[in-house]
């Protein structure tokens, strides 16, 4: 495994317990995910770890196949994912506050895609991505599609 920093290496390890962490501004109550050391609306450094839970609301679904173009990032990233099971870009959020962020979304096809959509925002469950390295990474995956 990676050597990483302690904020770091507190977020990894609780990914390989299967819980994902955010922190939570303890001045104004904003919550970080994925966790930095400073809260992104007030800068303090005032924050504590807390659970994310294990669903998101997907605000965007960004379909790309995920092993042609799109996005630097997850065309990079694709590189280290073990598993190669086709996933797209989103953007959502956390129930509990935080900013939005993009991540890999599992369970959306050419077929399904426009339905999907159309129905948004939806709720998906984490899905945890191993990573060449020796780590995990936060994805999520749509099951039983249900509207939020």
């Amino acid at each position: 495994m990676y050597p990483l920093r302690p904020i770091l290496k507190t977020y990894y390890d609780s990914l390989e317990d299967g819980k994902v962490l955010g922190m939570k501004c303890q001045d104004c109550g904003k919550v970080v995910w994925p966790p930095l050391p400073t809260c992104q609306d007030c800068g303090s450094y005032n924050l504590d770890w807390i659970e994310m839970g294990d669903e998101a609301i997907i605000d965007e679904i960004r379909f790309e196949d995920s092993s042609v173009g799109g996005d630097y990032t997850f065309r990079k990233a694709d590189e280290f994912f073990t598993e190669k099971d086709p996933y797209c870009v989103s953007v959502g959020h956390w129930p509990n506050g935080s900013h939005q962020f993009h991540a890999a979304l599992y369970g959306v096809t050419e077929e399904n895609k426009d339905d999907l959509i159309a129905k948004l925002p939806l709720k998906a469950k984490v899905h945890l991505i191993q990573l060449n390295g020796g780590f995990k990474s936060v994805g999520f995956e749509l099951e039983d599609v249900e509207a939020k």
